[in-house]
């Protein structure tokens, strides 16, 4: 019965412990529950702006890829064309030299 007593003793003690730890929870929501909530919501506005510079950061690099990207081959066309240039001055010395190779031993 002793046991009975205590256990049933050691149940009302553990609900009330349980009650004032409810109890304060709810001062604990009274005093700070709407600056917390205030803060939340201004925490989640700026995960979302976060969230929205990440994007449009990931959309300008990608586009400053391929804009990097084309002027590469741009590059490398201009390059491959003064080369060809190059090429085809350097034929059309050496048929104007030849030219004047062949006038001369006609002489």
């Amino acid at each position: 019965m002793r046991s009975e007593k205590a256990a049933a003793k050691q149940i009302d003690e553990a609900q009330a412990l349980n009650g004032g730890i409810g109890a304060i929870d709810q001062v604990r929501e009274l005093l700070f529950g709407e600056n917390k909530r205030a803060t939340e919501l201004r925490l989640d506005d700026i995960d979302r702006k976060i969230e929205s510079l990440r994007d449009d950061m990931n959309a300008r690099f990608a586009s400053l890829e391929a804009r990097l990207a084309d002027q590469g081959r741009d590059a490398e066309s201009r390059r491959l064309a003064s080369i060809d240039s190059i090429g085809q001055a350097i034929a059309d010395l050496g048929a104007t030299i030849r030219a004047m190779g062949d006038g001369g031993k006609g002489r």
